[in-house]
């Protein structure tokens, strides 16, 4: 029989590990297609501000979806754990 507590570590922290690398890529973004963008406009400077702006929150808040992720499972672990405790099965 497999050890248990084991397994669900692996699958914890292979979880934790797919959610922080999901939160650092970005979805096919083109920095390019930006200046051509921006080139129409006569601020070019603000407007390639703008956009990095946009690009930083966007990663912040997958960040943010990653830790809250992160802790729903870190909690989801514990209370299988306590559950488990309670039956008798550790």
């Amino acid at each position: 029989m497999f050890n248990r507590t084991k397994t669900f570590k692996s699958i914890w922290g292979g979880t934790l590990v797919v959610l922080t690398l999901a939160g650092c890529t970005t979805a096919g973004e083109d920095r390019y297609s930006d200046r051509r963008r921006c080139s129409e406009y006569r601020d070019y400077s603000n407007c390639m501000y703008m956009q990095q702006h946009r690009r930083d929150r966007e990663q912040l808040m997958n960040q943010e979806k990653a830790l809250i992720n992160a802790a729903q499972a870190r909690e989801n672990l514990r209370m299988l754990r306590e559950i488990r405790r309670r039956r008798g099965d550790y």
